[in-house]
């Protein structure tokens, strides 16, 4: 995340809105003032949404059981506390009867915390050896909770901006690659790509490997902008209705008034809300698509709009 870009955006919109910007807490409130209404943006978080909802928001598997309850098709989340952190949390029986059996049910599975983001620490988990490890890591950093997920084959992921009902962009991500040129490393070749974030490189185990002459090699199963993931607006047609209905439903049902909503399509073409966003954040994607600025620039506006209504 780009937070002069993220400041230079909101700073030029306030310019052209009639709108005092100033910086409080060291850069980590803007204040906005209009007239007799003042308001704030801290961290990509809007502050007309309901402070609970930007909660659940911000908790991976709190969001699914929000979703869940409403029918609204969302992957699988299982709840595992940190055993000291959270002991009371913890069954009788330990963490361990839960995380096996769903192992036993879908082989492969997903690791991640329930308050981050970006793909930090998101780890796919082929064994129950790796599982161990992922959730590990994941405990020794005093996070209090995780969830774990089965692993979904993902054609593409999207994301939806969604203000008050109205869904104003939907793109899709691929999976991040490189092609070989026969001599290079994979790791010189991912260094080459001058990703935002480094979690890429640290995260492929295959940095030695020569990929051949032509060869498309994804460097990710993730689908992180951060990470390298390609980002393609949808056109709208038959595939954009069905994300803006599932989208549209989600936002409604969680109750926000600006956030996204990541979308997954599986290679069995069906959808699931994977997670949503209290904090709206749009800057790689403005500076890795052709008039991305422009396009996140209007988004803001519309949010800014409605906060000073």
């Amino acid at each position: 995340m780009d937070k002069e870009f993220f400041y230079h955006l909101i700073q030029e919109l306030c310019d052209e809105m009639n709108i005092k910007l100033e910086k409080l807490s060291f850069g980590w409130i803007l204040q906005l003032t209009k007239g007799e209404k003042v308001r704030h943006i801290s961290n990509y978080l809007f502050d007309n949404n309901p402070q609970a909802t930007g909660n659940i928001v911000a908790d991976k598997y709190a969001t699914y059981e929000v979703l869940k309850s409403q029918n609204i098709p969302i992957i699988k989340h299982t709840m595992v506390f940190h055993p000291t952190i959270r002991e009371t949390w913890v069954p009788q029986e330990g963490n361990w009867n839960n995380i096996i059996t769903e192992f036993s049910k879908y082989g492969t599975l997903v690791v991640k915390p329930n308050h981050q983001c970006k793909g930090k620490n998101v780890a796919l988990c082929h064994d129950l050896r790796e599982v161990e490890i992922a959730i590990q890591k994941i405990f020794s950093q005093n996070e209090t909770s995780l969830s774990i997920c089965p692993y979904y084959e993902i054609k593409t992921e999207y994301r939806a901006f969604y203000l008050k009902g109205e869904i104003l962009l939907i793109y899709g991500k691929t999976k991040p690659f490189v092609i070989g040129d026969g001599k290079t490393n994979l790791k010189t070749l991912i260094e080459k790509l001058q990703l935002k974030e480094n979690i890429i490189l640290e995260d492929n185990q295959k940095e030695n490997e020569i990929p051949k002459k032509g060869q498309k090699f994804e460097i990710s199963w993730k689908h992180n902008l951060s990470g390298g993931a390609i980002p393609k607006i949808l056109e709208k047609g038959e595939l954009y209705q069905k994300i803006e209905e599932i989208a549209q439903k989600a936002g409604k049902a969680m109750n926000m008034n600006f956030t996204t909503i990541d979308i997954i399509q599986t290679i069995e073409d069906e959808l699931y809300v994977m997670e949503m966003n209290a904090g709206v954040c749009g800057d790689i994607f403005a500076q890795t698509i052709e008039n991305g600025y422009e396009i996140m620039k209007e988004i803001y506006r519309k949010e800014l709009e409605d906060m000073f209504q």
